[in-house]
């Protein structure tokens, strides 16, 4: 898709069906982070970077490598307890009905992503995936409240981590100190954002910002207003979304069991 003049209006309906597919395959393996953020965030981020076909053997490669390179280190940590999981999952392929909260959950995807798509193809913003992965967020929550606590976690987190992206971009980090910032800020991430999105943001917003830059290059304050209004875009949409594809939660409902941590991209 990346190597496509028109990427960015081809992602419109597949982010959209990828995004469907990815949450009900995301609540039936109990994945965690949960919905269908990280899939998206994938082939978004991906897919919005314009690249030529001779490159793509070499793409696949290093994102091959980096998964497995990955499971080398998580495996030797694995538990006993680790892949048991008594719980029954959220959603199934047969609950795929609008009357009902997987459907609900489904069509709150594809009405969000395509949105996003939308947004992202008329505007041609610069780092069009960051509002697609924001999008992504409020609705992976598993109700109204906690979508709405977790938008208003995203502003907080990104209006703070603005701040220190200024700081970080103004050092004009390169190479291998590129890299071990980027580094230390996923690290920063994950010891941080299932104790609070928020903080959690505080250090992934300029790594995000980082990253932007060395596939994107712009000047400081290019990346921080694209990031801020990105965000707000994506966070209208999400709410849009959840807002119309709403279920009323019966009391059978409310006492199923729900993933609370949050996602942290």
């Amino acid at each position: 898709m990346a190597s496509v003049p028109f990427r960015l209006w081809l992602l419109v309906p597949v982010a959209a069906a990828w995004a469907g597919i990815a949450v009900v395959l995301a609540e039936q393996g109990r994945w965690h982070p949960a919905g269908a953020l990280n899939p998206v965030f994938a082939l978004t981020a991906s897919a919005t970077v314009p690249i030529t076909l001779s490159t793509v053997p070499a793409a696949a490669l290093a994102a091959a490598g980096a998964a497995v390179f990955a499971l080398l280190l998580a495996l030797p940590g694995r538990s006993l307890r680790d892949g048991v999981d008594p719980e029954r999952p959220v959603l199934s392929w047969r609950d795929l009905r609008l009357s009902n909260p997987a459907g609900n959950h489904v069509a709150r995807y594809l009405l969000g992503i395509a949105a996003a798509g939308l947004a992202v193809a008329t505007t041609g913003i610069g780092h069009p995936y960051w509002t697609f992965v924001t999008a992504s967020v409020p609705m992976s929550a598993p109700d109204l409240h906690a979508r709405l606590i977790r938008a208003a976690q995203r502003v907080i987190g990104t209006a703070a981590g603005l701040g220190v992206a200024a700081l970080v971009l103004a050092a004009h980090p390169s190479g291998y100190a590129a890299i071990i910032l980027i580094a230390a800020l996923q690290a920063c991430t994950e010891l941080t954002t299932g104790r609070n999105y928020s903080l959690g943001l505080v250090f992934f917003t300029p790594m995000a910002l980082l990253l932007g830059d060395l596939m994107l290059p712009a000047s400081i304050d290019t990346l921080l207003t694209q990031r801020a209004l990105e965000t707000l875009i994506g966070l209208t949409i999400a709410l849009a979304a959840t807002v119309i594809t709403h279920e009323r939660r019966t009391p059978q409902s409310r006492t199923q069991p729900r993933d609370n941590l949050l996602d942290h991209v």
